[in-house]
């Protein structure tokens, strides 16, 4: 039988957001670890598998939709601009409100087909 090891890191330090510049603090929402930027949503491409930090990518990913979940949780959907991997990511609770409505707008607002006046 073959086992395989999963190191999680647990990732309790501040850093400056590639994409804005923003100061990142930890994750105050009861996560392990942060992985994307409160303000601009964008994120890194640092885990194959959830919080393992093992990807050899390290592509910035850009936030491109919100995912309602059944049970009613919110994700954030990230493209890397690297690889091409599309990857969902938990909300954290100190996320900028109105980036994620942005987000979760922008369908809406780029309809395919003219709305009747």
């Amino acid at each position: 039988m073959s086992r395989t090891l999963r190191i999680i890191h647990d990732d309790r330090e501040s850093f400056f957001c590639r994409r804005c510049g923003s100061p990142v603090p930890p994750s105050i929402a009861g996560g392990r670890n942060r992985n994307h930027c409160p303000n601009c949503l964008s994120s890194l491409h640092l885990d194959i598998v959830a919080g393992d930090r093992r990807s050899p990518c390290k592509g910035l990913m850009r936030p491109i939709a919100v995912w309602a979940k059944p049970d009613g949780e919110w994700s954030v959907l990230h493209h890397c601009e690297r690889c091409g991997i599309i990857r969902a990511t938990r909300i954290a609770a100190d996320d900028d409100e109105g980036a994620l409505l942005k987000l979760a707008l922008k369908p809406i607002a780029r309809l395919p087909f003219p709305l009747e006046t």
